[in-house]
């Protein structure tokens, strides 16, 4: 008997019936056949031989000295990243949720607002840009007025070699929020006025460079309830042709349940962003049209805990490239929980407490942070049998590029 996994929480029995020869592996990395047998391991075992069966054992953690060999060339990753700090991008962080900025949950106060907590242990984690992510009119302008705020603020930094966190921040309308915004006008503005006071705080935060992208627009047909599909699709197209037409900036998409429907309107409005790019964000759909995406329109793909929760989830991101990958947490939401698919990967823990049991310093169960980051990184090396740190450098420098920043 030989254990595989240094850091799994859940691992199964494969016993052969002939010579009852045993290998523990991780329950959650069954997947199409095959197991994933460490966190960050390429080491796999095919089950369908004949004579294998699978049944639960009894153990909870495997030992690091236990580990198989072909484990030791990403143990040695881990030391290194531990001895060099990794880097991030989080494109998308919904850093002004009342959670972050009030301290309120559910419309309940629970505590003061931690924001500058939550900004040191992001830089302390190794997170080095953040976007603010705005899904009105109303808080677009508050983003780059926020963004501004941060960037003449001491900047929240690593203590460990002063790097501090840059921050921008991106300017629309989410689909769910389209009726609110541009049909029900409660202040008495045309959709035209809207649009127009939208591309204004674009261009304005452009100037200083605050604004690093449109979005987050797109279409949402989970939630019609709070908009129709009728009104997220005109909308999602008068954005293209007003906003992210003149501005020329990327796109920060949102995608949920709608078929081709997203692909097929880029397509066909390719004369509003061609050339600018974007980035599919909290990508959860299938790899046939993940590829529609990078390959047909050259955009990326987006991946937080959102984009991890099921075995189909993790056999798309094995197969998507590397390089076509950025990373987010879209926090406060999408953190990865104990009953996803990704989470015998995560090696990174932090401790936290109950919102109504909040401790000064100590992260809120339940609500994401930029720091968690990390963990995006270490599922995705999992299910790719690669480090890390090939993930985290890629994922930083493709970041880099799309936005158009420097080191």
């Amino acid at each position: 008997m030989r254990l595989v996994a240094r850091t799994a929480r859940t691992v199964a029995a494969v016993t052969t019936k002939n010579n009852r020869r045993r290998l523990w592996i991780p329950t959650t990395a069954l997947a199409s056949g095959c197991f994933l047998l460490s966190p960050s391991s390429s080491v796999a075992v095919a089950f369908q031989q004949e004579g294998i069966s699978v049944c639960r054992s009894p153990y909870t953690t495997v030992p690091a000295s236990s580990a198989l060999d072909s484990t030791k060339n990403n143990m040695a990753d881990n030391t290194e990243e531990k001895n060099e700090k990794l880097q991030f991008v989080d494109i998308g962080a919904n850093l002004l949720d009342d959670r972050f900025t009030k301290g309120i949950y559910h419309d309940k106060f629970r505590h003061e607002p931690d924001l500058d907590d939550v900004l040191a242990r992001a830089a302390a984690g190794g997170v080095r840009h953040i976007v603010l992510t705005a899904g009105t009119l109303e808080e677009s302008a508050r983003a780059v007025q926020y963004v501004r705020q941060l960037r003449q603020q001491p900047q929240q930094q690593d203590a460990s070699n002063g790097v501090g966190i840059h921050f921008s921040c991106t300017v629309g309308v989410h689909p769910t929020r389209c009726q609110q915004e541009f049909v029900d006008h409660a202040d008495g503005k045309s959709d035209d006025e809207i649009l127009h006071r939208l591309l204004e705080i674009a261009q304005d935060g452009m100037t200083d460079g605050c604004v690093a992208a449109i979005g987050e627009i797109g279409l949402d047909y989970d939630r019609l309830q709070f908009a129709p599909k009728d009104t997220q699709v005109k909308y999602f197209q008068r954005q293209l042709e007003v906003l992210v037409k003149t501005t020329k900036l990327p796109m920060f998409l949102h995608n949920r349940n709608v078929g081709t429907d997203l692909y097929d309107i880029l397509k066909d409005h390719s004369d509003c962003w061609q050339g600018q790019g974007g980035v599919v964000h909290s990508f959860d759909d299938s790899l046939e049209l993940a590829h529609k995406f990078m390959d047909e329109l050259g955009l990326y793909i987006g991946l937080n805990g959102c984009s991890l929760k099921t075995q189909d989830n993790l056999q798309v991101v094995q197969a998507l490239p590397l390089d076509k990958l950025l990373l987010e947490t879209d926090c406060p939401y999408c953190e990865i929980k104990r009953t996803h698919a990704g989470f015998s990967h995560i090696t990174t823990t932090f401790e936290s407490k109950a919102e109504k049991k909040f401790v000064s310093g100590v992260m809120v169960k339940g609500r994401c942070e930029p720091c968690q980051i990390v963990q995006v990184a270490q599922v995705i090396a999992g299910v790719k049998g690669i480090s890390v740190r090939q993930v985290a450098d890629q994922c930083y420098q493709t970041s880099l590029a799309l936005y158009g920043w420097k080191e």
